[in-house]
């Protein structure tokens, strides 16, 4: 009984130097496909282990046993596909074995706009009376594989020769459809 006590009190004396402090983002506002990077921090004290997830409002997960200092700050990337309001949540919880982080959970919201490129056509459109031509477009240096277009649902493939890196400022997908980029094999797009 009193190994046990004394494993438990050594595990209590453990957690308390892996406690959430807060979330911070890089940007609060962005357009749909930018970046946008997420910092945890946690206490710093003793030798941690414990997990921690970024939940990023739109479904999308990041997380990590923190397993030394050398983990701390958790950062992790992520962009938004759509347009929108997003509750970036720090939460400690348990992954795999490891124990949760302790600490209350931590959040910011980043606003997502529509990508201005893709704003501005629609607007001049509009203003001159017209319905500007809606369509997959490629980045610069990918064109676009016709035999994917699905018009139904607006899912569309481009393609680059293999190896092409993937641009920075990822398209935004209508409707449902999820982004996938693979430069190893020269695609990116929009699927179902």
């Amino acid at each position: 009984m009193k190994l046990l006590l004394a494993a438990l009190a050594l595990a209590a004396g453990s957690l308390s130097a892996q406690t959430l402090k807060g979330i911070t983002v890089d940007k609060t506002q962005v357009e749909a496909g930018q970046t946008v990077t997420a910092t945890v921090t946690l206490e710093a004290n003793g030798t941690p282990n414990c997990g921690i997830r970024v939940r990023w409002g739109d479904g999308a997960l990041s997380e990590r046993v923190i397993k030394s200092a050398a983990d701390m700050p958790f950062v992790a990337t992520h962009a938004f596909a759509k347009p929108g309001d997003y509750t970036v949540v720090a939460d400690p919880g348990r992954i795999g074995s490891s124990l949760g982080c302790v600490g209350q959970k931590a959040s910011v919201v980043v606003k997502v706009s529509a990508p201005a490129a893709a704003a501005a056509p629609a607007a001049a459109a509009s203003a001159a009376g017209k319905t500007a031509a809606a369509g997959p477009t490629c980045p610069d240096g990918w064109k676009l594989n016709a035999k994917s277009v699905v018009k139904k649902t607006g899912a569309y493939t481009c393609t680059a020769k293999a190896g092409t890196p993937t641009p920075e400022k990822r398209s935004v997908c209508p409707g449902d459809l999820t982004y996938f980029e693979n430069s190893k094999r020269g695609q990116l797009g929009c699927r179902a």
